[in-house]
């Protein structure tokens, strides 16, 4: 790999693919409207074939309105279509997520754990992704480009996204969430570590095994109340606490039905709830020491903390 390789983000219009090509300095290939620059992924192929490192961004996340189809078109179908292009011996770094390792039981899930996508409270979008996963293998085995998997927690910023984003937006407006059950983990992962995970991968190229998955999070977990308590300490004084029991909805609403329109698709909205009561734990000391990256950069105090006085001393 040349000095200053020339790196494509597939999927440069989403929130990870974006943020990724501008950390990277990357060339963005986009699946919407192509604008400043932008290569739209059906005019991408000579990019493709000459870059020396891309980065598979693209995909839906788990989002009312869709299902299973959905997900399996947005991410192995998407990916069929230009993985002929990847030429032999590039980096295909591919952002997959955490949600293939499923719900941990009595240990964290790490770079080596099996996956157990229907463990996962929205299935169909974690089996779905998991054949994506599959699907590369084979086309990296077959076209013999090197292939790396990231599996991230979910991603939050100053620019939100997840559920971090969509709780600081609330107690902005002056509505607090109290969630039960109280002692629920949620791990997350910092934008910063994301982008730091995928250089060290496109910097550490020659090194990384074929096929070497990262589990990329935080090295910390939050609690419900822990997280409460941070929004309290720095949030309005005047707030509207509303309680939230997650199991109970989850609960009610995974019994009712799904629909292709985002309103009236409470199923789904019955698996983000259960996300929410996942109470899962993932253990990246490996993506930190295998990585050489200084895990004490991405404390508490240091990421998640800072980022909610900010936003809601806004």
């Amino acid at each position: 790999m040349s000095a200053e390789p020339t790196i494509a983000v597939i999927g440069a219009d989403g929130f990870l693919g974006g943020s990724l090509a501008e950390a990277l300095r990357a060339e963005r290939v986009v699946y919407g409207t192509a604008r400043n620059g932008d290569i739209h992924v059906s005019q991408a192929e000579s990019l493709i074939r000459q870059a020396d490192v891309i980065i598979n961004a693209g995909g839906f996340r788990v989002r009312p309105g869709c299902a299973y189809a959905d997900y399996q078109r947005s991410h192995q179908g998407a990916s069929a279509a230009f993985t002929p292009w990847v030429r032999s011996g590039a980096l295909f770094i591919h952002i997959s997520s955490a949600s293939v390792l499923g719900k941990s039981r009595n240990q964290k899930l790490g770079n080596h754990a099996p996956p157990n996508p229907r463990s996962f409270p929205s299935s169909s979008y974690a089996v779905a992704k998991l054949e994506a996963d599959c699907f590369l293998e084979k086309a990296a085995s077959a076209r013999g480009f090197r292939l790396i998997f990231l599996r991230p927690a979910v991603v939050y910023s100053s620019q939100g996204a997840g559920m971090v984003g969509t709780v600081l937006k609330l107690a902005n407006r002056r509505v607090a969430l109290r969630l039960y059950p109280r002692n629920a983990r949620h791990h997350f992962c910092h934008l910063n570590l994301l982008v730091e995970v995928t250089r060290r991968v496109i910097e550490q190229n020659d090194k990384l095994p074929r096929s070497s998955t990262f589990v990329v999070a935080d090295p910390y977990t939050v609690t419900n109340r822990e997280l409460e308590t941070m929004i309290e300490r720095y949030g309005p004084q005047k707030t509207v606490t509303v309680p939230i029991p997650v199991p109970l909805v989850s609960t009610l609403l995974c019994r009712t039905f799904h629909s292709r329109n985002p309103k009236l698709d409470f199923r789904t909205w019955g698996e983000i709830f259960g996300v929410l009561n996942l109470d899962t734990a993932y253990d990246p000391s490996d993506t930190f020491c295998f990585l050489g990256i200084d895990s004490s950069k991405y404390a508490l105090n240091r990421t998640l903390l800072p980022l909610i006085q900010q936003a809601l001393q806004q």
